[in-house]
């Protein structure tokens, strides 16, 4: 499995839980058997330029590319 792949499954995942769109990896890194993707979300837009709301979030996916859960790490 590429790394690519990876990405989108985190991706995915993040939004099928939390309802955010657009998605944007901005970090991956593995540890033993799990990948930790930094996926930043608009979580509140603006109609103001550059004033949206922003989450990022790290999601855990396995070895076998299943979703193991996100964390929040900064709102």
């Amino acid at each position: 499995m590429e790394i690519k792949d990876i990405v989108g499954i985190a991706n995915a995942g993040l939004v099928q839980l939390t309802g955010f769109s657009s998605p944007a990896a901005i970090g991956i890194n593995k540890e033993a058997d799990i990948w930790h993707i930094t996926v930043e979300v608009i979580e509140k837009p603006s109609e103001a330029a550059n004033l949206d709301l922003l989450g990022i979030y790290d999601v855990r996916v396995d070895d076998f590319v299943r979703l193991g859960g996100y964390l929040v790490m900064r709102e």
